[in-house]
């Protein structure tokens, strides 16, 4: 929150959200520009036109960067499922591949798998890089293939399927990235500048209309008029303290003595002597 520092001898002061507070700063700049229209063009404030203009942009580009992060996540979460059902399409295709291959796994290596020469073990690909250049060899060699001699299970075009899907929502996670890193240097340039007009319409406020002080008639225009913690706290301190509560003494049995005469409601006395 940044506040307003003029009228320093005022026990409020005016408060406006912070550059990160998008939606905050966008609803007070929307209430002053609609609370300003309404008045006199003479007494309208300076700056809400620039207000009104930078509302223009701060909208779409905040639009813009929800979008971008909303399309990043979904495309990250269909990459982890899919390098899910990758993984377990190439432990199959393995499996396969190791019987089919039993007396020459050498050969592996045609549909995409590394082969250690000492031991001539098929292995397995460890990263998605290695699965994506794997499930692309295995493709083109199978599709090299007479259909009579594919191997069916897996079925080629759910191979397919899952790679294609997979590259592409690669790309979405990438395109999401780009995007919402380039709007949010905008978005950051935008807000921070609709901050700043919005200190300068409050400061043109106290300054022009309210004659140097800080006035709750502000509140009209949307800005949130606060009371500045030293005040609340000489207030608490001119409070008188309260006495502290003491606990109730048990009344002694008193001896007996003769009865006090009793007053009147005039104050005077019985006139017997005593």
């Amino acid at each position: 929150m940044h506040q307003i520092q003029l009228d320093t001898g005022s026990s409020h002061h005016v408060r406006i959200p912070g550059p990160d507070q998008w939606s905050d700063l966008i609803d007070l700049g929307q209430s002053v520009v609609a609370y300003d229209q309404t008045l006199p063009p003479e007494e309208q404030c300076r700056y809400t036109p620039d207000i009104a203009d930078l509302l223009q942009i701060c909208i779409p580009v905040c639009d813009t960067y929800e979008s971008s992060e909303s399309q990043r996540t979904i495309a990250s979460e269909s990459v982890k499922r899919l390098d899910e059902q990758a993984t377990h399409l190439i432990r199959r295709i393995h499996q396969l591949i190791k019987s089919y291959l039993y007396d020459t796994p050498e050969q592996a290596e045609a549909w995409g798998f590394q082969v250690k020469q000492s031991t001539k073990t098929v292995l397995l690909p460890k990263t998605r890089k290695d699965r994506l250049v794997m499930l692309k060899k295995y493709i083109a060699q199978e599709e090299s293939r007479p259909a009579e001699e594919r191997f069916t299970k897996p079925a080629l075009e759910t191979v397919k399927e899952v790679r294609d899907g997979l590259v592409t929502h690669l790309a979405a996670r990438r395109s999401g990235r780009d995007k919402r890193k380039s709007s949010r240097v905008a978005r950051d340039e935008a807000f921070s500048k609709l901050v700043d007009c919005l200190r300068m319409a409050a400061g043109d406020l106290i300054i022009k209309r309210f004659g140097h002080k800080i006035s709750f008639e502000m509140q009209q225009w949307g800005f949130e008029i606060v009371e500045r913690p030293s005040a609340r706290t000489e207030r608490s301190e001119d409070r008188p303290a309260e006495p502290a509560p003491t606990e109730a003494a048990t009344p002694e049995p008193a001896a007996s003595e003769p009865a006090e005469p009793e007053t009147t409601t005039n104050g005077s006395s019985p006139l017997n002597g005593a």
